[in-house]
């Protein structure tokens, strides 16, 4: 299964700030996290996550924010799943791109070119969770086909 949504209304934290939980799901693994609707409202993910997935389909590498914390300020850091495909699988690992590391504005709609290229992390003993899933999965989701976790 690869699914991507929101599963909590949005709500404001004790500083003010608004969020939504949302959920990736990489075949069992249910991957939780929080966004920030600060400056994008849950429709610009939505639409984000659309466009991501899409560009999977058809290429190497994608990305599909999970919260971005707005424009113009130094230590503001940006969260992503990165997404590879290799020899008919998906590999996920989550990503933080630092605004004050960047040469120009971090845009949102376009955080393909922070992705890179993929370090097995499992490979080189980084500390860094990986997740791999089927890219029929990722084809099923783009056509809104859900496949079983577990294949029969």
């Amino acid at each position: 299964m690869f699914r991507i949504r929101f599963f909590t209304p949005t709500f404001m934290d004790d500083e003010g700030r608004w969020h939504a939980g949302g959920e990736l799901m990489l075949g069992t693994a249910r991957l939780c996290f929080l966004a920030d609707l600060s400056y994008w409202a849950v429709g610009h993910y939505e639409r984000q996550w659309r466009d991501g997935i899409s560009r999977l389909v058809h290429g190497p590498s994608s990305a599909l924010m999970t919260s971005y914390r707005g424009p113009g300020v130094a230590m503001t850091h940006h969260t992503m799943w990165a997404l590879w495909r290799e020899e008919g699988h998906v590999w996920v690992q989550e990503h933080t791109v630092v605004a004050s590391e960047l040469d120009a504005p971090f845009n949102p709609n376009e955080p393909y070119e922070h992705v890179g290229g993929r370090v097995p992390a499992a490979e080189n003993a980084l500390p860094i969770p990986e997740w791999r899933v089927g890219l029929e999965h990722v084809h099923a989701a783009v056509l809104g086909i859900r496949l079983p976790k577990f294949p029969g």
